[in-house]
């Protein structure tokens, strides 16, 4: 069984340097003032949570998940106490302001979203994989309507979330999945969500990236990549993870996939079907969902595009 299978897997471990404990304390000593701060930067202070991905900021608290999320927010800010302290209170009003921790409760159109994003299996550190497929979507549709868009990639990112426990797994994997995407798709629409998710993700989720697969990028798609790094720091680029469409499996594999846990269109043997929101789930003749058409991940003999794939430096 699945249950089996993750029990079988090897752990993130957390062991924290004499310096990193000390940092950490230093930042749950001040989380009393951090709470006051972000009650006064969220437009409705009561709205403002005591906990974090259900973990209390209890600066007397010994729950050994606190340290794991306040490291990330140090390790965010390169351990510049002043700025950990800074972003953890943004983030604190920015989740009371959005709704965050009701945001599970939402739903959204299910012709529009099913197959844009999705988790299916993990990685033998038992990590959450999201895939984000972009072929064949309905710019419009999908990114059109910009606070809808941002609130359901919001809510896929909490979901990824609720899969981690803090001890054992703290960090997920992101494959994005660009086979069938059109350069002319790329306009200011789809451009302002990329802007706009990046930025929420950089702000509010610190260190949830373990890797990111960027797999069959068309030969254009260097200027794409190039535009969203723009706003992403170093230290994120150095967990991207670029492979043609003949890379995909072997990429995964490097990185700690195994090949039961990668879906059959990259070369594995994970029927992802099974999964409601991925895009071979109940997809109607019809297409009716959010692609011009239907779009399938191909691990074949590479293109003439993937051979002329352009440098990302």
């Amino acid at each position: 069984s699945e249950q089996d299978t993750m029990a079988e897997v090897s752990e993130e471990k957390h062991s924290f340097t004499s310096q990193e404990k000390e940092d950490i304390d230093k930042l749950k000593e001040i989380l009393p003032q951090i709470l006051t701060d972000a009650r006064s930067k969220a437009k409705d202070s009561h709205s403002v949570s005591t906990s974090l991905w259900g973990v209390a900021l209890d600066k007397d608290s010994t729950d050994p998940r606190l340290s794991v999320i306040l490291i990330k927010f140090l390790k965010a800010r390169n351990f510049v106490l002043a700025d950990a302290q800074k972003m953890l209170t943004d983030t604190l009003a920015w989740r009371a302001d959005f709704g965050t921790d009701r945001i599970l409760e939402e739903s959204f159109p299910a012709d529009i979203f099913t197959g844009v994003g999705f988790f299916h299996k993990q990685d033998d550190q038992n990590r959450p994989i999201c895939y984000n497929l972009y072929g064949g979507l309905d710019v419009e549709k999908v990114f059109g309507d910009l606070e809808r868009f941002v609130r359901w990639r919001v809510q896929l990112m909490e979901k990824g979330v609720q899969m981690l426990d803090f001890q054992n797994v703290s960090h997920m994997i992101q494959v994005h999945d660009y086979k069938g995407v059109s350069m002319f798709s790329q306009g200011k629409t789809s451009k302002a969500a990329a802007k706009a998710v990046v930025q929420i993700m950089q702000d509010n989720y610190p260190e949830f990236l373990s890797t990111k697969f960027f797999v069959n990028i068309p030969s254009w798609g260097g200027f794409m990549f190039k535009f969203v790094s723009l706003f992403l720091s170093e230290e994120t680029l150095k967990k991207f993870v670029v492979c043609t469409a003949g890379e995909i499996k072997s990429g995964m594999l490097r990185s700690g996939v195994s090949i039961q846990n990668i879906p059959i269109p990259y070369g594995g043997e994970s029927d992802w079907s099974n999964d409601k929101n991925s895009p071979d789930h109940g997809v109607s003749s019809s297409n009716t969902d959010g692609r011009k058409e239907e779009t399938r991940a191909d691990t074949s003999e590479e293109t003439s595009e993937d051979k002329n794939l352009n440098s990302l430096d």
